[in-house]
């Protein structure tokens, strides 16, 4: 693969007119690439609003910025070939910190937001991101650290367990040293087992500049060192460093070893905890309330018994907003059925809510178990298995969503977390949450109706009631939705179900379906 990697001049001056002339340092060398001399390119960080800040990061971004952000796209296709570029963006009324992938046809194929930011940029108002995704942009799975991001090993790790070809990291780094810039980013290709390709700004003081790509070996392949630069390098994606196993012993692949011997239950395990959930093989099990014919529904000891068997995938909960605000987890619109207290949710407070009794109802003997508050499940939880979470209501202005996506976003789980509901929590997902994955349960009792309103909110998933046929799950498969079936508690029952094409079954036994998975 031919890789070509711009070096822009820092515009010192940390002017709207200093921004323009390195926009033009841009486009006049992307100009002069003709399409037969590059199959990707890599821009630095900023590279729509370089040298600025707040307030005038977020008017150039809304003007010049966004021509150039257009002219990038085209220029991917002119070239035939995919460029990336860490931009500044303001999208759902906010400001990240996006890397982009534009794609040869034109148009993106995918980005990702800057999860680690510095004291600088969260000060402007950007909002970091909450996942560290692998885009599969078909020629090759690309990785992104954006600059800051660098510093964290763990980031690596979160890259290095999805299998990236390519790592690529737009930067500033202003004030570090090329020594160390070369050896972070051989020691990251070391981590990823994959090549390193870093672009950032050529400074007069020294510091920065070093736009480089290092193979999986950690061997520097090109470095453009100090001074502004279009750096050319051929680089190939599938080569892996192999090492001797250990001394005398035949030779494997670097990451393999790696991954032969890595023991996650003593370090961070969510992203090995991530990959397993969302790979694993259908059917699945989804422990509707928890265990919730053995324990009290939608209550911390039902999950937590859901999550005792590691065959249980998911778990489904539901969700009402209480008078201040707080998530409650909470079937009824009333208390009155699940516990010995009365009362709307909507209408009480927290306080009022948590002296309620939530275990007697079903025996005396779980006298004491309370209603838990969505985060309290959400701890308990910890990535263990994905989440089902059933939003009663959107809450005023789609308030109990947002409130759910950023909960799911401040601890990383907007991969595991989907958001189930009728159309107004559909919408309102849609709207404030768009990269959470959804289930409609709307029209529910008509099938073709159902697909039809999943596929409008662009939904990853649905839920049929107990009266789907085989062609409704046939439809939603040739729609390229996972079918969730409310829901089956026998054995012979399930298998039914399964035989007919559902992917995921909602139990409240989920013990007794052990043996279907």
């Amino acid at each position: 693969m031919q890789l070509v990697i711009l070096q822009p001049p820092y515009p010192v001056a940390e002017t709207s007119e200093a921004a323009m002339a390195c926009l033009e340092w841009q486009r006049q060398k992307l100009a002069a690439l003709a399409p037969d001399e590059t199959d990707f390119v890599l821009l630095p960080e900023y590279a729509n609003a370089p040298g600025l800040s707040a307030p005038q990061l977020l008017d150039f971004v809304r003007e010049p910025g966004a021509h150039f952000v257009a002219e990038l796209s085209g220029e991917a296709r002119r070239l035939e070939a995919w460029l990336v570029a860490g931009i500044a963006v303001e999208h759902g009324g906010v400001l990240r910190n996006r890397t982009v992938a534009f794609s040869p046809e034109g148009g993106t194929a995918g980005h990702y937001d800057k999860v680690h930011l510095p004291a600088a940029e969260a000060e402007m108002g950007l909002v970091a991101g909450a996942e560290i995704p692998v885009l599969d942009l078909g020629m090759l799975r690309l990785g992104v650290a954006t600059c800051f991001d660098v510093y964290f090993p763990e980031h690596f790790a979160a890259l290095a367990a999805q299998l990236p070809d390519l790592v690529v990291s737009p930067s500033y780094q202003r004030s570090e040293s090329p020594d160390r810039i070369e050896f972070m980013s051989r020691s990251r290709a070391l981590d990823t087992g994959c090549t390193f390709v870093r672009a950032s700004y050529a400074m007069p003081t020294g510091n920065g500049g070093t736009s480089l790509a290092v193979g999986p070996d950690g061997e520097i392949l090109a470095n453009a060192g100090a001074e502004p630069a279009v750096l050319q390098v051929r680089i190939n994606p599938r080569q892996r460093y192999e090492k001797p196993a250990s001394h005398g012993k035949p030779h494997v692949e670097h990451r393999e070893l790696m991954e032969q011997h890595r023991r996650p239950g003593l370090y961070r395990p969510n992203s090995e905890r991530v990959e397993r959930l969302l790979k694993a093989p259908f059917p699945r099990l989804c422990a509707h309330r928890g265990l919730s014919n053995l324990c009290p529904e939608n209550t911390l000891p039902a999950f937590g018994a859901a999550l005792a068997m590691p065959e249980v995938n998911e778990i489904e909960l539901d969700l009402w907003m209480s008078a201040d605000g707080v998530p409650v987890v909470c079937h009824d619109p009333q208390v009155n059925r699940t516990t010995d207290g009365e009362g709307i949710v909507t209408d009480l407070t927290w306080d009022q809510i948590r002296e309620f009794d939530a275990g007697c109802r079903l025996d005396e003997r779980w006298r004491g178990v309370r209603l838990p508050r969505f985060e309290e499940v959400l701890d308990l939880v910890d990535g263990r298995a994905m989440i089902n979470i059933h939003i009663k209501a959107p809450g005023p202005d789609g308030k109990l969503v947002r409130l759910v996506a950023d909960l799911l976003r401040e601890r990383g789980m907007t991969q595991l977390g989907y958001i189930a509901g009728e159309e107004d929590v559909l919408a309102a997902a849609l709207t404030c949450a768009p990269e959470i994955p959804r289930a409609c349960l709307a029209h529910q009792r008509d099938a073709p109706r159902l697909i039809a309103t999943a596929l409008r909110y662009q939904c990853q998933r649905l839920q049929f009631f107990r009266n789907v046929e085989e062609e409704h799950c046939r439809a939603a498969a040739e729609a390229g939705l996972i079918r969730n079936l409310f829901w089956s508690d026998e054995l012979a029952d399930a298998q039914h179900y399964v035989d007919m094409g559902i992917d995921v079954l909602l139990t409240n036994e989920a013990h007794r379906l052990l043996p279907l998975v």
